[in-house]
């Protein structure tokens, strides 16, 4: 079956967009263990685990961490591996840093980071939705691809699909811990279907004894359809493999694909645009 035109992109040169960082993870970052604390990862670290295991990458392994974000999923990880994060956010990388001292912490865009050296595996975890064009999803794997030797595993995520998206999808969740409770609502919209992105609009109900405020915020996020996840892999020198991910929590029709990708040998990929 052919596929369908690539969706326009926007006029400004892809490779000078600043990403924007929201207010979750820069003011608010204090609210991110409310949001996505770490014992929401255990069995989506485990998942990853078994793709790791299936390609040698054995417990001691050293696993880069591309958007490790407040450090909640390398609250999982570091049991296993030694784990290398890297992420945009300063204030999540502190984050990250009080809450795992043992991991090492990068502050960099992960379109474009070099940390200089390879490691065992690569996760490119949920960051990835901030990319918002085929050629940002290049650079990123581009960047994976130059921190493994041939023959290197990468495991990642698509986050979000097109053919999955719900127009103006809300979501609502309330954490309680100590006298902080916090009450999270989500509300997905796609203002342009022809492009590549959608925004979140969170809201934050913090309570805190008799006070109460509210907070908000904006992220735009990329949609894709999952073959563009697939070729823009290739194009880094990956050879992508798409299975049903495993998780307990999908709802039925709602499941997401679990990619795992190995680095060709020899080798020499397209650069990003």
């Amino acid at each position: 079956m052919p596929r369908p035109p690539a969706r326009r992109s926007s006029a400004e040169p892809i490779a000078r967009r600043t990403i924007p960082i929201p207010r979750l993870y820069s003011d608010l970052a204090d609210f991110w263990p409310f949001v996505s604390p770490p014992e929401n990862y255990v069995e989506e670290a485990a998942t990853f685990r078994t793709r790791f295991e299936r390609h040698g990458v054995r417990p001691g392994a050293h696993v880069l961490h591309l958007g490790s974000g407040g450090g909640s999923l390398d609250c999982q990880l570091k049991t296993t591996y030694r784990v290398t994060g890297v992420d945009v956010s300063a204030a999540m990388i502190m984050h990250a840093k009080r809450v795992n001292p043992e991991v090492e912490y990068v502050c960099g865009d992960i379109r474009t980071v070099r940390l200089g050296r390879t490691f065992d595996a690569v996760l490119v975890h949920d960051a990835i939705a901030y990319m918002t064009s085929v050629t940002e999803l290049e650079q990123v794997y581009h960047t994976a691809a130059a921190h493994l030797e041939p023959g290197g595993v990468m495991v990642a995520l698509p986050e979000e699909l097109r053919t999955r998206f719900v127009q103006d999808r809300t979501e609502v969740k309330t954490r309680t811990r100590g006298a902080r409770t916090v009450t999270f609502l989500e509300v997905d919209h796609d203002p342009d279907p022809a492009d590549h992105s959608f925004e979140a609009v969170f809201v934050l109900v913090i309570r805190e004894g008799d006070d109460v405020r509210i907070e908000t915020d904006r992220h735009v996020l990329g949609l894709f359809e999952l073959y563009e996840f697939l070729d823009a892999m290739r194009s880094a020198g990956f050879d992508p493999v798409a299975e049903p991910w495993e998780l307990s929590d999908w709802e039925p029709g709602q499941e997401m694909p679990l990619i795992t990708a190995v680095l060709r040998g020899g080798s020499t990929p397209t650069r990003p645009r």
